[in-house]
């Protein structure tokens, strides 16, 4: 009896030992993910990354950042998750610097309170010291921002890293480049041989717009890939993006996009809007969404964000409210059908499913690509794309696993192999970030390294190379017999 009560007492201070764990992430645990190390013998790069992203370096601060910095008591978790750097101060002396104001002005795009105190700008980057993790074993000489939005993530990491001397940054809104620029000099402020290119574009044709650049085109040493909607379009009532705010139903990524949210809505079939609230918005009750959509444009044609809402109405199954009309997960009623149209406006998926492998290609050999995903149907895709990259079957292919060509598929899978996972698992935000920025809550980071090079940091294989490994070492011990 004694022996049971001590088993379960131990098993008991074990559970309550892995609760404060998970609940509490350790600077450790982030680093194993990456490849990068807080101990004392970590590169320069990593002490230097983790000093700025509130991870320890050593066993005590060196002198002189107990001189310079703040005690940890006097620095709020705030400014520990995002940090604030040489580019965080607003450079409104040039004249492109008063334009980027202006735009922003223009775009009303205010953050909350608790944000704007933690990041002067009007876009908070999502996961911001995930991906400078991410990047921080490698020395980056050339950075690809594919959605370069405000600029968050790369002004960043020009701060970053010291050795950066070329970005390029793609985006379709050309409010995003005017808001991204001074930023992103601004970090840079006195680094000679430094350069930014900034291509106007979607990410979707990142080859031809690298190929603009020189022949034959650069090989970026890392690539970050932020998808989905930035704040400063959600923020903006006149893009229609947020049903928390009145305004026309545009929904276009691209200003000189023909297709709009508008035009969806008011002529597209009931089968086809019953397609991508389906696929898109994975909404169980799609049809019947899309049928009152149809029955609320026989009134009258649906023209603003407040009219598609009323025509949504309750979509809970069971008709059951959570707090402030949401459901039980507290998600909105329409917030699936605005997903849906959003991807249907501006064919997100396909252009995704083009972008990975182009830019899985276009990565210099060592180099990383970090993907950023906010629903299922995108994160899917990445997963699937790396998938291939690094030799594993994808779930369309997992029946040519077995039978008697397993072998020779296997083989195959090995011999297309070009990369490697860093993350097996998709890196979720902190809950920190979560509750400062609620929007960063459905937020997923993958990261995969392309083989070759010299980059640095350490990779995990998945299932799919496990298994072509076990079939070339059978087949090396049969050649041996």
């Amino acid at each position: 009896m004694l022996s049971c009560r001590r088993c379960m007492m131990g098993g008991l201070a074990r559970s309550a030992s892995a609760s404060a764990g998970r609940a509490q992430p350790t600077a450790s645990a982030a680093a194993a993910v990456f490849g990068a190390s807080p101990a004392a013998g970590a590169s320069p790069l990593q002490r230097q990354s983790r000093r700025r992203h509130g991870f320890p370096c050593s066993s005590g601060p060196s002198p002189r950042r107990a001189a310079s910095s703040p005690s940890p008591a006097a620095s709020t978790s705030a400014s520990a998750s995002i940090p604030s750097s040489p580019s965080s101060a607003p450079a409104a002396s040039s004249p492109t610097a008063a334009a980027a104001a202006a735009a922003a002005a223009a775009a009303s795009a205010s953050p909350p309170a608790e944000e704007a105190a933690a990041y002067p700008y009007p876009h908070v980057p999502v996961m911001l010291r995930e991906v400078l993790d991410a990047f921080a074993p490698l020395a980056v000489s050339s950075y690809l921002d594919c959605t370069l939005g405000a600029g968050g993530h790369a002004s960043e990491m020009v701060a970053a890293h010291p050795e950066l001397r070329t970005v390029y940054g793609i985006d379709v809104d050309p409010t995003a480049h005017a808001l991204a620029e001074p930023r992103i000099r601004a970090a840079a402020a006195g680094r000679q041989g430094f350069e930014l290119r900034l291509l106007r574009g979607n990410y979707r044709d990142l080859r031809p717009l690298l190929a603009t650049v020189s022949s034959p085109p650069p090989q970026p040493s890392a690539i970050l890939m932020d998808l989905g909607v930035s704040s400063m379009q959600i923020d903006t009532a006149e893009r229609g993006f947020s049903f928390m705010r009145e305004g026309p139903l545009d929904m276009r990524m691209d200003p000189s996009a023909a297709l709009s949210a508008e035009e969806v809505l008011n002529t597209w079939s009931e089968a086809e809007l019953g397609r991508i609230i389906r696929d898109y918005g994975e909404e169980k009750l799609w049809k019947v969404v899309a049928r009152r959509l149809v029955q609320a444009r026989e009134v009258e044609p649906i023209r603003t964000t407040t009219q598609l809402v009323r025509a949504v109405g309750q979509t809970q199954i069971g008709g059951k409210l959570g707090k402030g009309g949401k459901g039980a997960k507290g998600v909105h009623p329409a917030t699936r059908t605005f997903q849906a149209l959003r991807i249907a406006v501006n064919d997100e998926l396909r252009r995704l499913e083009q972008a990975l492998p182009d830019a899985i290609a276009a990565l210099a050999p060592g180099g990383r690509l970090a993907v950023i995903s906010f629903h299922s149907l995108e994160d899917r895709l990445v997963k699937h794309a790396f998938a291939r990259a690094t030799g594993r079957p994808t779930p369309e292919d997992e029946h040519r696993t077995y039978g008697a060509d397993k072998f020779a598929f296997l083989d195959e899978l090995e011999a297309s192999r070009v990369a490697y996972l860093v993350t097996r698992k998709p890196v979720l935000p902190s809950g920190e970030e979560t509750e400062r920025n609620p929007r960063a809550r459905s937020a997923k980071l993958r990261v995969l390294q392309k083989l070759g090079g010299s980059g640095g940091g350490s990779g995990a294989m998945g299932k799919g190379g496990r298994r072509a490994r076990e079939a070339a070492a059978a087949a090396e011990e049969e050649g041996e017999e």
